[in-house]
C-alpha cells in the first residue's frame, strides 16, 4: 500500500512539474527599471510592472511600419504632368499638359518598391490599363531621357 501511494505521489509530482502553461519561448526581450517602476518587453509578450501593480497583456500581433517618400528632380513644374483619376479602378490617364512627352516612360512599383511594370509613353495624353492589378497602393514614376521627372502615389480600388 505504501509502495502504491509513493508511486502515485511521485507520478503526480513529476507531471505537475512539467506543466508549461505559463511559459513562453521568446526570440528577444529586455528590462528597464526606473524610480516609479519597471518595464519589460519581449517579442511576443508584454509585461508592465509598477509599484504595487502588475499588468500583463496577451501575445503581441506583429505589424510593420513603412516610411515611403517620393522625390522629384529640381526644376520640374508640378502642373506639367497630370495623373488621373486617383484612386482609379482599371484605367489610369497620364497627361503631359505643357511638357513634351517624347522619350518618356513610366515605371510602376508596389508599396515595397518592387518594379511591377514599365512601358514607353507614346502620346501626350495616354491611357494605361491596370485592371490585372489587385487593389492596393502603388508608386508610378515618370522618367524622361532616363531621369525621374515626377513621382506619384496612386491607389487602385
Amino acid at each position: 500500500m505504501k509502495r502504491i501511494f509513493f508511486y502515485s505521489f511521485f507520478l503526480i509530482f513529476c507531471s505537475v512539474s512539467e506543466i508549461n502553461a505559463q511559459k513562453a519561448l521568446l526570440a528577444t526581450g529586455s528590462n528597464a527599471a526606473g524610480g516609479n517602476g519597471s518595464v519589460s518587453y519581449s517579442v511576443g509578450q508584454i509585461d508592465f510592472t509598477t509599484k504595487g501593480n502588475q499588468i500583463m497583456e496577451g501575445v503581441q500581433q506583429a505589424y510593420e511600419i513603412t516610411t515611403l517618400s517620393t522625390t522629384e528632380t529640381a526644376g520640374s513644374d508640378k502642373k506639367d504632368i497630370l495623373l488621373y483619376p486617383n484612386p482609379f479602378k482599371d484605367f489610369l490617364f497620364v497627361d503631359f499638359t505643357t511638357n513634351d512627352h517624347r522619350n518618356s516612360e513610366f515605371q510602376l512599383f508596389d508599396s515595397s518598391g518592387k518594379l511591377l511594370k514599365e512601358d514607353k509613353i507614346k502620346e501626350s495624353k495616354s491611357e494605361f490599363n491596370f485592371s490585372a492589378l489587385p487593389s492596393a497602393m502603388y508608386i508610378i514614376r515618370i522618367n524622361q531621357n532616363g531621369k525621374n521627372i515626377k513621382t506619384f502615389k496612386i491607389i487602385k480600388k
